[in-house]
């Protein structure tokens, strides 16, 4: 998307001192700099995966991960104009294209934000919900129950999806934290973890985290870890919840947290 906002700016506006070129190639030449701006948004890509391997301040994060890919299309782009046009390197050149990139690149950047930042909301208020009281803030607002039923079909209990923190697995039991907007209370279900998942819908907000887990995913505060497992932190309880391996992908998914495109 980037290499072509490039050449489309380069080709109907010819900017930066481009309408004067004459040359019957012109446009091969203007061509080249979207071919260098892909391969500079890989190098960048790859290295932005590198850096969410580490957990750090988000805000600085974000800025410096912003900043390496306009730096480094910087530098390939006016890599390129001194092997194309100049033939000698500058600093001051150096400089003008960083503001060049960044000026280009800010379209882009901006749609790429509003576009990310409405599929986060979306994600999150899938359906509408109605206006909430003080007393439920930090609750989900949809209380319709729902029948869980263990091995023994007698073994039942009704409670309400939206309050339920997690489920962990012991034996062959589940144990069910629910948050009622007061207290955190535990109720033991004979199932597996698996069978009872089964009983959810397949949009259900509850996920599996790990082989003894599954999780409420409008209940996650913040996570800390790396791939080889993460460490959920929920609201209203200090009880840490672990991912393992094989579910931190699905987890981030569903939190949105880092770009599913790689």
């Amino acid at each position: 998307m980037f290499s072509l906002v490039t050449l489309f700016v380069l080709f109907v506006f010819q900017p930066f001192g481009t309408i004067n070129d004459t040359s019957s190639y012109k446009i091969l030449r203007l061509s080249g700099y979207g071919l260098v701006t892909f391969v500079a948004l890989l190098l960048s890509g790859f290295i932005e995966i590198v850096l969410l391997r580490y957990d750090f301040y988000k805000p600085l994060r974000i800025m410096l991960i912003s900043g390496l890919y306009i730096l480094i299309c910087a530098l390939f782009n006016h890599a390129y104009f001194v092997v194309a046009f100049l033939g000698k390197w500058h600093w001051q050149n150096q400089m003008l294209f960083i503001v060049y990139i960044f000026a280009i690149g800010a379209f882009p950047l901006i749609f790429m934000y509003m576009l990310n930042r409405h599929a986060s909301q979306f994600s999150i208020d899938e359906t509408p919900q109605p206006q909430q009281n003080k007393q439920s803030e930090t609750l989900p607002l949809e209380l319709e129950q729902i029948t869980l039923v263990g091995d023994n079909k007698s073994d039942a209990i009704s409670i309400a999806l939206e309050h339920i923190l997690f489920i962990k697995a012991a034996d062959n039991y589940c144990e069910i934290s629910v948050y009622d907007g007061h207290a955190i209370q535990q109720t033991l279900l004979r199932i597996s973890l698996t069978r009872l998942l089964k009983q959810l819908s397949i949009n259900s907000a509850i996920i599996r985290c790990h082989r003894s887990y599954a999780v409420n995913v409008a209940f996650i505060h913040s996570y800390s870890g790396n791939a080889g497992g993460l460490q959920l932190t929920l609201k209203n309880t200090p009880i840490p919840v672990p991912v393992s391996r094989s579910y931190v992908d699905n987890v981030k998914a569903a939190l949105l947290l880092t770009p599913s495109a790689c």
